[in-house]
C-alpha cells in the first residue's frame, strides 16, 4: 500500500511539474532588449534584472536579446524586433512610446577650474557617447561632444579639448576607485603628478538622469510604466539600485 501511494505521489507531482512547464512555455513571449557594452557593466545587469521582473507581473515570458550600442536597441524596437528595450536617457525619441522612468540617476559636471553653468555656455562639454545627454546640453546653449570612455573624457578635460565633462555619479564614483589620486589632487600637486584638481559645477538643470524603457507599443507602455510604479513602492527597485549601483536611485 505504501508503495503504491508513493507511487501516486511521484506520478503525481511530475504531472504537476510538466504542467507547470506548459504553462511557462504557453505564456506570451516578452522580448527585451540589453545593451552589453556600457561603461558601467552593472547596469546591463540592473536592466536583465528588472526586465524579468516586469515579466513576472506581466505574466509574460522574457526573452533577453543583447545589443552592443543603444542605436541598435532603438532600431530593433522600431523594427518590432523587441517589444522593450531598457536603459534610454534621451528625452522625446520619436517613433517610439516610453515608459516611467525606473531610476533618477546623479549627474555630475567636472571641470578643472571654478565654472558656472552660465559661464560654460558655448563652450565644449564632454559627455559619454552612450549617455543621451546631447539634447539636454544642447538646450542649455553647450555644446556636447561624444567620447567612448571615462578616461577619453578626463583626458580630452586635462587637455583643455572641452571645458567641463558630464558623467553620472555612479560612473564618477567608478573612476575615483579607480584614481583615488585624482580627488586628492589638490593636496598633492607639488608632487610629480601635477593633476589639476577637479571641481563641481553645481546646477539643477543638470543634476538628474532619468533611465527609462521604450517600446513601440502604447498599451505595453503604460503597463511596464504601472509595473515599474508598483516595483518603486514595494521597494523592489530600491534593493535592485543598491544591490547593483550601491546606492538607491529609485527615487528623485
Amino acid at each position: 500500500m505504501k508503495k503504491i501511494t508513493r507511487l501516486l505521489v511521484s506520478l503525481l507531482t511530475l504531472i504537476g511539474i510538466s504542467s507547470l512547464f506548459s504553462r511557462i512555455e504557453a505564456a506570451p513571449v516578452l522580448k527585451v532588449g540589453i545593451q552589453t557594452e556600457t561603461t558601467n557593466h552593472n547596469s546591463s545587469a540592473f536592466d536583465q534584472r528588472l526586465a524579468l521582473q516586469i515579466g513576472q507581473k506581466l505574466h509574460r515570458r522574457v526573452v533577453i536579446r543583447q545589443y552592443r550600442q543603444q542605436s541598435q536597441l532603438e532600431e530593433a524596437v522600431a523594427d518590432h524586433q523587441l517589444d522593450l528595450a531598457m536603459g534610454f536617457s534621451t528625452p522625446k525619441l520619436k517613433n517610439v512610446y516610453q515608459t516611467q522612468p525606473y531610476l533618477y540617476i546623479k549627474n555630475v559636471m567636472l571641470s578643472t577650474k571654478s565654472r558656472s553653468l552660465t559661464g560654460l555656455q558655448n563652450k565644449k562639454i564632454g559627455i559619454l557617447d552612450e549617455s543621451g545627454q546631447g539634447t539636454m546640453l544642447t538646450q542649455l546653449q553647450l555644446k556636447p561632444q561624444k567620447f567612448a570612455t571615462v578616461n577619453q573624457l578626463v583626458n580630452a578635460l586635462d587637455q583643455n579639448q572641452v571645458k567641463a565633462i558630464l558623467l553620472n555619479q555612479y560612473q564618477y564614483n567608478l573612476y575615483l576607485d579607480k584614481h583615488p589620486e585624482r580627488e586628492k589632487a589638490a593636496q598633492i600637486n607639488n608632487s610629480s603628478l601635477k593633476l589639476p584638481p577637479f571641481k563641481k559645477v553645481s546646477d539643477p538643470q543638470i543634476l538628474s538622469q532619468q533611465l527609462f524603457a521604450i517600446t513601440n507599443d502604447d498599451q505595453l507602455a503604460k503597463q511596464v510604466s504601472q509595473v515599474i510604479n508598483s516595483l518603486r513602492m514595494s521597494g523592489t527597485l530600491t534593493k535592485l539600485s543598491a544591490k547593483y549601483y550601491q546606492y538607491n536611485y529609485a527615487f528623485k
